[in-house]
């Protein structure tokens, strides 16, 4: 017997005499039944509440299946990472980026493949990558950032999540940097961005970053930043961040307020 109050000891220890002396009463099996009833339905709510949970322990530990479009886009990646070691004339990257060049001679005007129509090459650069760490750390980031919103949302949001941040931060690299450039970088730090707003404003969502892991990302931001890894995509790295972090503060303040 749970007693919540003191004030209610004495009654309490009536009902419990009660039962003692005739547990057989009707009144004692019908309570039991809606008792395991409610007992069902709390578990229930637990189990589809811990599906759309994702804390850092299940992100940064793979716990969980990966994404449909989470495993498409990392097995074009790798397929496309492994092409290129036979692709003398590097056409699949020239295909893949966001301009081609290599000629020497500037070009008559900016884009100009994607001005005729190729407008897919706003995206595809995010599935150039040019080197082996470069690949897995973007896989593994992929992986479990992008099955996160999978799961608790769906492939359809991540895709479109995907497009706005790619289109995004690759044009910014452009602009500043030219088309020499490739990888899912802008596009993981834009998902990060993503989640880390829907889970600090839309308590509902689900979603939860570690602070460690806030830590770890933004200290990993800066030390590309200041060139202590080598060249990197600076531009892409840091317009989509602000990108996935624009679209989860604004969808969260979206979703507490309706």
């Amino acid at each position: 017997v749970w007693v919540h109050s003191d004030d209610k000891l004495e009654g309490a220890e009536t009902m419990l005499g009660r039962y003692r002396q005739n547990p057989a009463l009707p009144e004692y099996h019908e309570k039991a039944g809606y008792a395991e009833e409610h007992r069902q339905q709390k578990k229930r709510e637990h189990e589809q509440f811990q599906k759309k949970v994702y804390d850092r322990n299940r992100i940064l530990l793979w716990q969980n299946m990966t994404g449909l479009l989470s495993g498409a886009l990392m097995a074009a990646c790798v397929t496309i990472f492994i092409l290129r070691f036979f692709d003398r004339g590097d056409s699949i990257f020239q295909a893949l980026s966001i301009e081609r060049y290599g000629d020497g001679l500037p070009p008559a005007e900016r884009l100009p493949e994607i001005l005729r129509g190729e407008i897919w090459r706003l995206f595809t650069p995010m599935l150039l990558h040019f080197g082996l760490l470069h690949l897995f750390f973007n896989m593994l980031w992929l992986k479990d950032l992008g099955t996160a919103i999978e799961k608790r949302y769906s492939s359809l949001t991540l895709a479109m999540l995907i497009l706005a941040i790619a289109s995004t931060s690759n044009l910014a690299q452009y602009l500043v940097g030219g088309p020499a450039f490739g990888g899912m970088s802008g596009v993981i730090y834009g998902l990060f961005g993503y989640i880390w707003m829907q889970g600090k404003y839309n308590p509902s969502s689900g979603f939860h970053l570690d602070r460690q892991v806030v830590i770890m990302m933004i200290a990993w931001f800066f030390l590309c930043l200041f060139g202590l890894l080598g060249p990197i995509a600076n531009t892409a790295h840091g317009v989509g961040l602000l990108s996935g972090m624009t679209i989860g503060y604004v969808s969260a303040l979206i979703s507490t307020r309706l």
